[in-house]
């Protein structure tokens, strides 16, 4: 069979054997607040540590555990719901509460940036590009009027189309991934985060 078979042949096994259609519906009816938020639980066993023990103190960097842990039931989340993350299990200081709050947003906060950056610079190198390509295939129409060379001729065009190919995925492709990704950072920057049922004091 064909890999396109196999994967039809897959599908079917699964929907005949799926008691309903898989979706994210559920999973947000179960965490839906009365604020319209999404709830995502963290529990904090009392074993466990709240900081990443192979980072310095000064770091203020949470378990990657934490982290990882919050990412994958955030995946499930659409971008236009707001998030609660609600910490668990143990009981924390207020010390360690401001502590948890602050990690959380400085790591979700630098990821914005990251992708703000990313995003300045690929509209940066795709105008290079855009600029550089529309040169480069003015240079080849020009040169085709007083050289004889075609090798040369046909480089100047490879060239030149490239540039403006990559300056579209720049703008386009690579453009609209790190847009998603910019939008899902910044739910997490924003989400709420309480623990044990008590808000912390917003910033």
């Amino acid at each position: 069979m064909t890999k396109r078979e196999i994967y039809k042949e897959r599908l079917s096994a699964l929907k005949r054997d799926s008691h309903g259609k898989y979706t994210n519906k559920k999973f947000i009816a179960k965490r839906l607040q009365s604020d319209n938020t999404v709830r995502i639980n963290v529990n904090l066993p009392e074993d466990m540590d709240i900081f990443d023990p192979m980072a310095p103190a000064e770091y203020g960097q949470l378990n990657p555990e934490i982290y990882r842990y919050i990412e994958e039931q955030a995946y499930f989340v659409p971008t236009e719901y707001d998030i609660t993350v609600n910490f668990v299990g143990r009981e924390l200081s207020p010390v360690q509460q401001k502590q948890v709050e602050t990690a959380l947003r400085d790591h979700y906060n630098m990821q914005v940036y990251d992708k703000l950056d990313d995003i300045h610079s690929n509209r940066s190198l795709g105008l290079f590009l855009l600029i550089f390509g529309i040169v480069a295939l003015a240079a080849y129409f020009f040169i085709t009027l007083f050289a004889e060379n075609l090798i040369f001729h046909e480089v100047i065009s490879i060239v030149g189309t490239f540039s403006i190919w990559e300056a579209v995925d720049c703008w386009l492709i690579n453009g609209h991934h790190t847009k998603v990704e910019l939008n899902n950072a910044l739910q997490m920057a924003l989400t709420k985060i309480t623990f044990a049922g008590r808000s912390s004091t917003d910033k």
